[in-house]
């Protein structure tokens, strides 16, 4: 697993959420990663797109997936979806979570599936350990302790 093949799962419906899932892909290019973003690979048109169309692109794309990164910031329904698709197909995680505030709770159910990082140094460390390693450890990759709910 030096260098898997990544899905960004992300919501990208407003600038900033586009600009996470932009730095995201940035990282991995800079790592040599390869990578599918339904943000650039299945947009949907609505009224010209079916759903199912979407959905058979995505799925097929986390059927080739070796590592998730999973931006949870927003809480888009269709993000956690990939996610759980994810963990159910015991593919690994990380979810990356920029917007956390000083006591803010992260998912338990998310934190067990996967790793948490809290910032763009911590994703790129975690993604290096991956290089280095040739293997997929979950842990919680920020500085500080972090609470569930």
């Amino acid at each position: 697993m030096i260098n898997p093949f990544v899905y960004i799962a992300a919501p990208f419906f407003n600038d900033a959420q586009t600009r996470r899932v932009e730095t995201v892909k940035e990282i991995l290019e800079t790592k040599f990663f390869r990578y599918f973003s339904p943000k650039d690979e299945s947009t949907f048109i609505p009224g010209v797109t079916p759903p199912e169309e979407i959905y058979q692109a995505n799925v097929h794309a986390l059927r080739k997936t070796e590592l998730l990164v999973c931006i949870t910031d927003d809480k888009d329904t269709g993000t956690i979806f990939e996610a759980g698709w994810c963990a159910s197909h015991d593919i690994p995680i990380i979810y990356l979570w920029t917007t956390a505030k000083p006591g803010q709770k992260f998912n338990i159910m998310l934190a067990a599936s996967g790793s948490v990082c809290k910032s763009y140094s911590q994703l790129e460390d975690a993604l290096e350990d991956i290089q280095h390693t040739s293997a997929f450890i979950r842990k919680d990759w920020s500085e500080e302790a972090t609470d569930y709910e």
